[in-house]
């Protein structure tokens, strides 16, 4: 009894098997996932989380196989730790001893400040084996207020400090225990150590048979065990659903083990109490086909390791509810050969009534089964044996339920005294559940989640008629201005009227005017003639620009490759005349080591000659002219070439000139139908742009400041987006109201065109149906959108 009671204390361990030298000697110094809303912590990174779950999640078999080839002490230090802090303290067939009285012996000689803390455990460990409960509950209540103090959690050593108080028949105890520490740890985002109190907290009133506060408080565990343990957790979703079955509230219970049972097979974990639960709420349903096939995948053989229940015992529940499932369809003489098997497995394990996995009802089911092949003497006999294991275990569910059965088996059996007894009984029990959790059948926590969620809906839909009011109130100003405007207009059209009268009134004086307009019109004509080839002009100037950007990087891509070669022909000169000395000189040795070193020469300058190749067969396709036709083309590797020759020409302009480069690319972006030569002269000026006023602004002299340029590409629906953002001077909200107009530009003169921003803007959003937009505050920078059809 005692090893099973610890072993309920410990929780469901996860099968993973990791080397204990990859987990930290603090499983505290790991980023802790806060509960939603509690504004505890930060939220861990993916890479965090599931370094949480290995640790948790780890197999004590297989750390104490680690711990067998180790021979340092830090190293077993460490697997003792983590060993401690996963598997069960102690309990009748593995006592630990040895383990925890290592690991006390180690933090003392390696000075770890928990040294006072695994003293405190090795001793109640030894009080315990020689059956002194109380001092080594006080011992162990010492070593978990020891692991507090140095903010470290120790979740299962908790669990077992809890299930002393059981031993001891100090429940209540046990739970102040609890809420002491549940309030204790809450402030602190103790997740590990939070699930533990609710989940204990859970028990503490299951036992009074209060399901309103139990479900409540296991309701709050579930999410606290789903961020370091998920064996555990769908395990405890399976739990919720079986408290809400024996509470009558099979509707509740069903969608909780569903999920359960998904979960772990999911993560190929042990689902077999998930199953068992199902199994128990199909049976309440009367849905016995689905509680029979749920019973045949609870025994389903799994890996070796990841078992979590010894199959003996689980064999021993299945069959016991196998033989339920047949009693309800009135089958008792098949339902025989399943209870008497599940009878033995009771007997020779001495199995109690209730354990982590359940309820192990074998008397009451007994009892059904002879009521049901008419044995009435030995149906009584089961009924108050099952009634009394019922009172002796403090279970006040199946002490409600079993008083109801007897009541109804003596009004069978035509004896009103009994059934009148056990009558009252049950109705004074059922009275006082119900008076402290209501007829509902639904957890007081459920329902105030729901009400929290009806008054956000509430607050929500305030805000909507509020957003409705403002929208009406700006469409009656807007009709107001409508019917301004066309009060305007019927002006104007009578001022019109009026004019043509008068035009006609006037004919005469445009006659006479006509001339002097024709000799106007001419030298209007003329000015326009000489504004479009102005314009052409600086469009031919603004092209020339972006084309001496893209020389002046290829320009300078090309130089590196020429240098090597230049300099490897130096050296393979030299070495040549070194070889001929040495050929002179019979020095074979020589000869051959400068042969090589001649060889190797001629190779590296193959190497930067087909790379200068490579630049220049690049280059001649950059001068081709657009076809026009669009292809998929990979946005990445387009936007990362012209920066690169962006960034070489602005060195080249100005060689002094350095800036932080960011790129970050969206993985597995989408193919886009483009024009490569078209987007890549958007990107050429939109980094020429960027890098301009990088430069400008580090020209000020500001202390401390870096130029940055971030170059971002992402998809968003079903759009493929560029983003180019830079720390320079900005532009205030005057300039980007006009930085795409033709010919407006804000440098210097001489430098731009005032074209660059414009063409790009008609090429994406005419060419290509995107858009081109600009964010900037003056003074931060500014940064521009390229946003194109997927």
């Amino acid at each position: 009894m005692r090893s099973i009671l610890l072993l309920v204390a410990c929780g469901l361990l996860c099968l993973a098997t990791p080397t204990a030298a990859q987990w930290p000697l603090n499983p505290a110094a790991s980023p802790t996932t806060p509960l939603a809303g509690s504004g505890l912590g930060a939220v861990p990174t993916p890479a965090a989380t599931a370094a949480r779950y290995r640790y948790w999640e780890a197999d004590p078999d297989s750390l104490r196989q680690v711990l067998t080839t180790q021979r340092a002490d830090t190293a077993r230090l460490r697997t003792l730790m983590h060993l401690v802090d996963v598997a069960p303290l102690w309990s009748a067939t593995n006592p630990n001893e040895e383990e925890t009285a290592e690991l006390a012996v180690l933090s003392a000689r390696l000075s770890r400040p928990e040294q006072r803390a695994y003293r405190l455990l090795a001793a109640g460990n030894c009080l315990y084996q020689v059956n002194v409960v109380a001092a080594a509950l006080d011992s162990l209540q010492a070593a978990v207020a020891a692991f507090d103090r140095l903010h470290r959690p120790v979740p299962y050593v908790l669990a077992a400090t809890g299930v002393l108080f059981i031993e001891l028949n100090q429940r209540e105890a046990r739970g102040r225990y609890f809420f002491e520490k549940l309030a204790y740890y809450r402030p602190r985002g103790a997740t590990e150590n939070m699930a533990i109190c609710h989940h204990g907290l859970g028990g503490y009133y299951l036992g009074r048979g209060d399901y309103n506060q139990a479900l409540s408080h296991y309701l709050q565990d579930v999410p606290l065990y789903g961020s370091f343990n998920r064996s555990t957790y769908y395990n405890q979703l399976a739990s919720v659903g079986a408290r809400y079955a024996e509470w009558g509230n099979t509707d509740k219970a069903l969608p909780y083990v569903q999920r359960a049972v998904a979960g772990l097979r999911r993560h190929r974990r042990d689902s077999f109490y998930a199953y068992k639960v199902l199994a128990e709420v199909q049976l309440l349903r009367q849905d016995y086909p689905a509680a029979l096939h749920a019973l045949n995948q609870a025994l389903r053989p799994l890996e070796r390791g990841r078992e979590i229940y010894p199959w003996v015992k689980k064999k021993a529940y299945i069959f016991l509810l196998k033989g339920a499932v047949l009693l309800a369809q009135q089958q008792p003489q098949e339902a025989r050969p399943l209870l008497l098997a599940a009878q033995q497995l009771v007997d020779s394990l001495q199995l109690p009534l209730t354990a982590s996995v359940g309820n192990l009802e074998a008397d009451a089911t007994w009892a059904r089964y002879y009521v049901a092949t008419g044995n009435a003497a030995r149906a009584e006999t089961h009924w108050l044996a099952a009634y009394g294991k019922a009172r002796q275990e403090q279970r006040t569910s199946l002490r409600l339920a079993y008083l109801q059965e007897l009541t109804r088996f003596y009004q069978q059996q035509g004896q009103p005294d009994p059934a009148a007894r056990y009558a009252v009984a049950a109705l004074a029990l059922a009275d006082s559940l119900n008076a402290k959790q209501g007829a509902l059948h639904v957890a007081q926590y459920e329902i105030e989640q729901a009400d929290r969620a009806q008054t956000a809906r509430i607050a929500g839909l305030r805000q909507a008629q509020q957003q409705d009011a403002a929208r009406a109130r700006r469409q009656r100003n807007l009709l107001w201005a409508v019917l301004a405007v066309l009060a305007l207009i019927g002006g104007f059209s009578f001022l019109l009227w009026r004019s043509n009268r008068l035009k006609q009134r006037a004919n005469e004086q445009l006659e006479q005017q006509k001339a002097k307009l024709q000799v106007q019109r001419d030298q209007t004509t003329q000015a326009l003639t000489e504004l479009r080839t102005t314009q052409q002009q600086l469009m031919q100037k603004e092209k020339m620009a972006s084309l001496g950007e893209l020389t002046a990087g290829i320009a300078h891509e090309i130089q590196n490759p020429l240098n090597f070669v230049t300099n490897f022909s130096d050296v393979s000169a030299e070495l040549m005349l070194e070889l001929q000395e040495a050929h002179l000189a019979g020095d074979g040795e020589e000869v051959t080591a400068l042969a090589g070193d001649v060889t190797e020469n001629l190779t590296k300058i193959r190497q930067h000659g087909q790379r200068a190749s490579s630049i220049v067969s690049g280059m001649l396709e950059h001068a081709r002219p657009s076809t026009g036709k669009r292809q998929p083309t990979d946005v990445n590797a387009l936007c990362e070439e012209y920066l690169r020759l962006a960034y070489q020409g602005q060195r080249t302009k100005t060689p002094l000139f350095e800036a932080d480069v960011i790129t970050d690319f969206a993985p597995q972006l989408p193919l886009t139908n483009l024009v490569a030569a078209d987007i890549g002269r958007v990107l050429l000026n939109l980094y020429s742009n960027a890098f301009y006023a990088l430069h400008a602004r580090q020209q000020g002299s500001q202390k401390g400041y870096q130029p940055t340029l971030r170059v971002q590409t992402r998809q968003r629906e079903g759009q493929v987006e560029v983003r180019v953002q830079d720390n320079g001077g900005g532009m205030s909200a005057a300039v980007q109201a006009k930085v795409f107009q033709p010919f407006f530009t804000t440098k210097p003169a001489g430098i731009g065109t005032g074209l660059g921003l414009s063409l790009s803007y008609d090429i994406i959003t005419q060419g290509y149906g995107g858009s081109l937009t600009v964010e900037s505050q003056e003074g931060e920078g500014s940064a521009f959108v390229l946003s194109l059809p997927a």
